[in-house]
């Protein structure tokens, strides 16, 4: 503060003298405290500061009849005015590290507030020591280099590469963590995802939205020459994806769920008879219950579930064409070769059968591995005398909790081959 007010005392005296001896009118100088106010104010558009002689206030943008000093300031108002003054007062093409930039700073201000920051001092270098990794992605002109370890003497460090098909906020991430990486579908915030990491609790799980994300993300990392040595799996819903194409993924590292849907996981058997019996109700009625709800919904939309699975089979199919023919005839042989493999009716009835088969021979396993229906948790939820959406809310309490481990168990054989990598206590 008392650098900022000699700064301004400074500027103030040769301003004056220039006006002495000047016979036109000379635009104010700016001092270091009104480049302070200016990023300040443009960070805190609500606040303004009120500089005095030797004093500096603060009072709400338009309301001028309530000031208040420095020391009542917040945390933020405060730490905003310290940055920008300690920054301004670095000497000149000097190098400014900043430890935690983000400490105090509402994620909204962060990187603008740096910016201009870096815009006042652009004699200077800027080096940000973080551990927020939105914050350093954030900054995208800036050079990244990812600190692995420090032994007391040395550091180990190297540049962050660049990864193609893979977002560098995603990969900054990744970087910073000492588990094996395991991508899935879906949201933050999400119930899956919640289970996901619950049961994945040894896995960093990174949830990537769509399918196709899932696996674009794990193929980049893999085929990455400089993160070759990263442990990274990827687990997809099975949809209504064939044998081949299951086989195919698990090549690379992607791994599909036993069930149709995450969202089925919350259905299978032995977690209703977890639900049931926490409730205290009883678990054999609940589950009959529940398998008798399954197999009439499959029943009530048996075409629908049909048409959308050799739809899927048809699309995996179609991706097998041959890109290596060329020319209007080779390219028309090919596609034609492709097509004539492609037996719509075969494939209907084949669907027709093992849906009939799930149904006819109450298969309730079967049907959950079939079933594609994003609500059933939502519906089955009334089963167990549960609001709708909340049996799914539940199994995610459970999996935190004392019934964590029992859960655990009972989900593992639904995650397919990759079951062997969930380690589970006691198990």
């Amino acid at each position: 503060m008392v650098y900022l007010f000699s700064d301004k005392v400074e500027v103030n005296s040769e301003y004056i003298e220039l006006v002495k001896l000047s016979d036109e009118r000379i635009e104010p100088l700016t001092t270091k405290l009104d480049k302070v106010k200016y990023v300040w104010e443009k960070t805190l558009p609500h606040r303004e500061l009120v500089l005095g002689g030797l004093t500096i206030q603060t009072r709400v943008r338009g309301n001028n009849d309530f000031v208040y000093n420095p020391s009542e300031m917040s945390d933020g108002e405060r730490v905003i005015f310290y940055l920008i003054g300690q920054c301004l007062a670095a000497p000149e093409n000097g190098i400014i590290i900043i430890d935690e930039p983000e400490i105090h700073l509402h994620k909204s201000v962060q990187v603008p507030l740096w910016k201009d920051i870096e815009k006042l001092r652009p004699d200077c270098l800027f080096v940000y020591m973080t551990h927020d990794t939105d914050f350093a992605a954030a900054l995208h002109e800036a050079k990244k280099i990812w600190l692995k370890g420090y032994d007391g003497s040395c550091w180990d460090w190297e540049d962050v590469p660049d990864v193609e098909g893979l977002p560098e906020s995603l990969l900054i991430e990744i970087l910073g963590s000492r588990k094996p990486i395991v991508f899935v579908e879906g949201e933050n915030g999400s119930y899956d995802v919640s289970l996901y990491r619950a049961v994945l609790n040894n896995y960093l799980v990174i949830p990537s939205g769509s399918c196709s994300q899932v696996i674009q993300n794990v193929k980049a990392l893999r085929t990455s020459e400089e993160l070759h040595y990263m442990e990274v799996f990827g687990i997809i819903d099975r949809d209504r994806r064939v044998e081949g194409e299951i086989q195919s993924l698990l090549e690379y590292g992607i791994y599909t769920l036993s069930v149709a849907e995450v969202e089925n996981l919350f259905c299978v058997p032995e977690v209703i008879t977890l639900v049931s019996e926490r409730l205290v109700r009883n678990p054999d009625e609940d589950l009959q219950s529940v398998k008798d709800f399954v197999f009439r919904a499959i029943s009530s939309e048996l075409d629908t579930q049909i048409s959308l699975r050799v739809a899927g089979e048809i699309k995996f199919m179609l991706n097998c064409f041959d890109e290596k023919a060329k020319g209007i005839d080779g390219l028309s042989n090919a596609l034609n070769l492709l097509t004539s493999k492609i037996n719509v009716k075969e494939l209907y009835n084949e669907s027709l059968s093992l849906f009939k088969n799930a149904v006819e021979k109450r298969d309730y396993l079967l049907a959950l591995k079939l079933y594609n229906r994003k609500s059933l948790s939502s519906q089955v939820s009334k089963h167990l005398g549960l609001a709708n959406g909340q049996l799914a809310e539940l199994v995610v309490r459970m999996v935190h909790n004392e019934s964590g481990e029992s859960m655990r168990k009972a989900l593992r054989p639904y995650f397919g081959e990759f079951s062997s990598k969930i380690v589970i206590q006691n198990a």
